[in-house]
C-alpha cells in the first residue's frame, strides 16, 4: 500500500505544483474590517449574502461592519445558522437562499468561511454541494468573495480548501479547488481579542499544524518553506502571551498572520497524517479541529524525526538561540520537545475524552484513506504503528 501510494503522490507532485494558487487581496490591520462597504462600492455590488455566525451578531461585532455596507446604499441578509463542522445539509439551505446575490461575504471562523466557500462554488456552478467533493471540480468562476476571519488558525481566508461534514456517514469531505479561495481577505485583529481562551489557542495551534506539516511535506519548496517557518516561528513567539495579555493587537495581529502564512503554505503542499486523523476523530466523536490536531502534533512529528532530522533542527536553530554545540539530531529532539512544552504552556489534554480504545481501528482506517495516496508525508505510518500512536491518544 505505501509503495502504491508513494508512487500515486510522485505522478501528482508535477500537476500540483503546475496549478495556479491564487492570493486574496489583503487588508491588515486594527479597524480593517471596517474597508467592507469600500470594497463593496467598488466592485460594484448591489446584494451581498453575509454568512457569519450568532455569537458575533449578539456580540456587536459586527455593527460597525454592517453600517459601512449601508452607508453604500447596499442590501443584505444574515445567514447565521452555520454550526461548527458544518454539514452539506447547513450549506445547501444557504445555496438557496443566497442564490440571486451579486457577493458573498464571510465573517467568522474556519466554518463559516468552509460554509460560504461552498455555497458560493454550488451557486455558480447550480449544484448541490456534496457533488463539488474532490479535485478540481468547481467549473465556473464563484460570485466576488469577501472573506474576514475572526480567530487565528484555519487560514482559511487563503486555501484552496473547503472541508464540510457529511452528516449520513459521518466523515469530513473536502472541495478542492483554487477557484474557491476569496478575492479578498480583511485580516483585522480586534475581531480576535474577545475570542475565549481556548478557541484561540485551539485555532493558533491549527495553524502551527498546517505550518509544520507543510514544512515536512515531500511537495514543499522554497517559497513555502519561507511562510511556513516564518509562521511557526510567530506563533512560538506570540502564542504563549496570549493568556496574560489577551487584549494586545500586536500579539493579535501577528497570529492572525501567521496564520495566514501557514494557509499559504499548505494549500501549496497539502497535509499530512495530523489532519488525516484529526479529520477521522472529529468527525466520529465530535472533537473540535484546533484541539484534534494540537494532541496528535507532537506525537505524529516525533514519528517523523528519523527522516525529518535536518529540518527539525532548522526550526530549533529558528526559533530558539540558546543552541551551542547542539548536533542535529540534538536539536531535532530538542524541537519535538518544544511542541510538548507548548502543548502544556497551553493547557492542552495529553488525551481525547471520548475517542475509545474500541474504535482505534475504525480511524486509522478513515484515517489511512484520507492520507495515503493524497497527503506526501515524509514517513508512512504501517497499521501497527498508528495502533501504538492511537493507544498513547484515546480515551483511557
Amino acid at each position: 500500500m505505501n509503495i502504491i501510494s508513494k508512487i500515486s503522490i510522485k505522478i501528482r507532485k508535477p500537476i500540483v505544483k503546475i496549478i495556479e494558487k491564487p492570493t486574496p487581496c489583503t487588508y491588515i490591520g486594527a479597524g480593517k474590517a471596517n474597508k467592507i462597504g469600500d470594497i463593496l462600492s467598488n466592485l460594484q455590488i448591489k446584494k451581498v449574502f453575509i454568512i457569519a455566525s450568532k455569537s458575533l451578531l449578539k456580540s456587536g461585532i459586527l455593527n460597525n461592519m454592517l453600517q459601512t455596507i449601508n452607508e453604500h446604499d447596499i442590501s443584505y441578509i444574515i445567514f447565521d445558522a452555520v454550526t461548527p463542522d458544518p454539514t452539506f445539509d447547513i450549506v445547501y439551505k444557504a445555496q438557496k437562499l443566497a442564490t440571486g446575490y451579486d457577493a458573498i461575504v464571510a465573517i467568522g471562523g474556519g466554518s463559516v468561511i468552509d460554509t460560504a466557500k461552498a455555497v458560493n462554488a454550488a451557486i455558480v456552478n447550480n449544484i448541490k454541494p456534496e457533488k463539488l467533493t474532490g479535485l478540481l471540480k468547481v467549473r465556473k468562476m464563484p460570485l466576488p468573495f469577501i472573506v474576514i476571519p475572526t480567530t487565528a488558525g484555519t487560514g482559511s481566508e487563503t486555501t484552496v480548501a473547503s472541508v464540510i461534514s457529511d452528516s449520513k456517514d459521518h466523515t469530513k469531505k473536502q472541495i478542492l479547488d483554487p477557484r474557491i479561495v476569496p478575492m479578498f481577505a480583511i485580516l483585522d485583529p480586534e475581531l480576535t481579542i474577545n475570542l475565549p481562551y481556548n478557541i484561540s489557542v485551539f485555532t493558533a495551534l491549527d495553524a502551527l499544524t498546517h505550518a509544520l506539516e507543510a514544512f515536512v511535506s515531500k511537495y514543499s519548496d522554497e517559497q513555502t518553506d519561507r511562510m511556513a517557518k516564518t509562521a511557526i516561528h510567530m506563533i512560538f513567539e506570540n502564542l504563549p502571551k496570549i493568556k496574560e495579555d489577551p487584549s494586545n493587537l500586536y500579539i493579535r495581529e501577528n497570529l492572525l498572520v501567521a496564520s495566514f502564512l501557514a494557509g499559504q503554505a499548505f494549500t501549496r503542499t497539502y497535509v499530512g497524517y495530523v489532519h488525516a486523523f484529526a479529520h477521522a476523530i472529529g468527525g466520529k466523536f465530535g472533537v473540535s479541529h484546533g484541539l484534534a490536531n494540537a494532541i496528535l502534533l507532537p506525537h505524529i512529528m516525533e514519528y517523523y524525526l528519523p527522516v525529518c532530522k535536518k529540518r527539525f533542527a532548522e526550526l530549533q536553530i529558528s526559533n530558539n538561540e540558546s543552541n551551542e554545540n547542539l548536533s542535529e539530531i540534538e536539536l531535532a529532539k530538542k524541537f519535538i520537545l518544544s511542541l510538548f512544552e507548548l502543548n502544556n504552556q497551553c493547557d492542552i489534554p495529553k488525551r481525547f475524552n471520548n475517542f475509545p480504545e474500541s474504535k482505534i481501528n475504525d480511524v486509522i482506517h478513515l484515517a489511512f484513506k484520507e492520507c495515503h495516496g493524497t497527503y506526501p508525508v515524509p514517513r508512512y505510518y504501517s497499521h501497527s504503528e498508528a495502533k501504538k500512536l492511537m493507544n498513547k491518544v484515546c480515551s483511557k
